[in-house]
């Protein structure tokens, strides 16, 4: 073989590597539709904020889909182990949050924990909070610590199920404030707002995005955040546990995680993928249309961020007795 032809020949392989990305068998990655597991019941705040990630995300993995799969119950525990069973081609991504990595397998015993995954970044920061409907006999969180002390394991809250960071949240309340209430739980923020509306229970330990509307409407009212510090971009002027006199505190993140055993390769590429699809204007506008603002980290902050909130929520746990 001449030189020219040799070189036509070297150019025509790189083009076929560049338009197909294959050589030698080797596949382009994605080669088909990502699934995006929402470990909650369809509906609620991740299930929102992962329909949005979907909707936007096709032109930076390799022009495939997005798929939102809902895997909710056991407190998160069933999508986790759903992701972590098999699926290590990194093809299934969970949405994680501290429910999910931090709480439930602790309180569930759940059999392993956030060093089974690897992080692709982090997508939310923010708090739960606690809400009651406008007709509630305590409309501030005074008024709701009085009358549980005068009605012990009178008042039900629910929440997006045992394990999660809303159950934490109410817990931490009640073994601070050291007074009985009764949890109630359900597969996700929708459902627990459903038995708060429907009065099956006197309050709601909830993600703020599935109460916001009826915050607006006047039909229910935030009586604390959570967080370190407020959320100033959902609920700016509702204090939280701390400004309260209320020694909780409960960080909400959540990060896109695949479990341990997907190559390096792979991690890599969701990684550039997700920073540009967080770097996308459409799609950081419709974050803030949902009123999910991004809060966005790099993988490479999984290890240390993790951490952090474990030195924070296993000591709440165990105040809890959870």
């Amino acid at each position: 073989m001449n030189g020219s032809r040799m070189m036509a020949g070297i150019v025509n392989l790189l083009s076929i590597v560049l338009l197909t990305g294959t050589v030698w068998g080797a596949e382009a990655f994605p080669a088909k539709p990502i699934e995006l597991v929402n470990p909650f019941a369809a509906g609620g705040s991740t299930d929102v904020q992962c329909r949005t990630f979907a909707a936007h995300a096709t032109p930076f993995l390799n022009n495939q889909p997005c798929v939102v799969v809902v895997r909710a119950g056991g407190g998160t525990v069933i999508g986790s182990k759903y992701v972590l069973d098999g699926h290590n081609d990194g093809y299934t991504l969970l949405s994680s949050s501290t429910s999910s990595l931090m709480i439930a397998p602790v309180v569930n015993r759940a059999g392993f924990s956030w060093r089974d995954f690897i992080g692709i970044c982090q997508t939310m920061l923010g708090s739960d909070a606690l809400f009651v409907r406008a007709d509630s006999p305590f409309p501030t969180l005074k008024k709701f610590i009085e009358y549980a002390k005068q009605n012990p394991g009178k008042i039900k809250f629910s929440s997006s199920g045992t394990g999660t960071s809303p159950h934490l949240g109410g817990e931490g309340l009640a073994a601070a404030a050291r007074i009985s209430i009764k949890h109630i739980p359900t597969k996700g923020d929708s459902e627990a707002l459903t038995a708060l509306l429907g009065g099956h229970v006197m309050a709601a330990s909830m993600n703020p995005l599935a109460a916001l509307p009826h915050v607006a409407k006047g039909t229910i009212i935030c009586l604390a955040q959570y967080g370190a510090e407020r959320d100033k971009a959902v609920l700016p002027d509702v204090p939280t546990y701390k400004e309260q006199g209320v020694d909780v505190v409960l960080d909400l993140w959540r990060w896109i995680v695949v479990p341990k055993g997907v190559s390096p390769e792979k991690v890599k590429f969701l990684g550039a993928a997700f920073m540009k699809i967080f770097q996308d204007k459409e799609t950081l506008a419709a974050l803030e249309k949902i009123q999910c603002p991004a809060s966005y980290l790099p993988g490479e902050y999984y290890e240390k961020e993790m951490m952090k909130s474990e030195a924070a929520v296993n000591p709440l746990i165990k105040a809890a007795g959870l």
